[in-house]
């Protein structure tokens, strides 16, 4: 059985976690949309759901390792995005109520969380791997030796 303290564990947590994130509102986030009529479905219905389709691939990027920092990036930018586009349907009153409002948004918020405690933890295992290596190399006696103490 693994370490739950092993971060490599709390990185597959939070990449699947987000995951299943997108996909919840998607699927919450459909039948809404398809409700729409068909001027407002064009208008921005596939926009909204243009950018969910892309959080979802870059989501599955992240969960199966097949990303780099700027995988991250672009899931955070399609993230805002889709806030953007949230709050244009909500002042043109294709997401009718403040409640719809609040639920899209607060989705979207919840992931935008999520992602930023991931990248957190991508950041804080890469800043201990490269705080090490630096401290060997200061120690190793390599490097300017008129810094050195003797």
């Amino acid at each position: 059985m693994e370490d739950s303290q092993n971060t490599g564990t709390v990185a597959k947590d939070y990449s699947f976690q987000i995951l299943q994130k997108v996909e919840d509102m998607m699927v919450y986030a459909y039948p809404i949309v398809m409700r729409w009529s068909v001027a407002e479905k064009y208008a921005i219905g596939n926009d909204l759901m243009d950018c969910m389709k892309k959080m979802l691939r870059l989501a599955v990027d992240i969960a199966e390792k097949y990303y780099k920092k700027t995988t991250l990036g672009d899931f955070d930018r399609e993230n805002k995005t889709l806030q953007k586009y949230i709050k244009v349907a909500y002042r043109i009153r294709v997401l009718k109520g403040i409640s719809s409002y609040k639920e899209w948004t607060n989705r979207s918020e919840e992931i935008g969380r999520m992602l930023g405690g991931y990248i957190n933890t991508v950041n804080g295992e890469n800043s201990v791997a490269e705080n090490t290596a630096t401290q060997q190399r200061k120690s190793s006696g390599y490097g300017n030796g008129r810094y050195k103490r003797h």
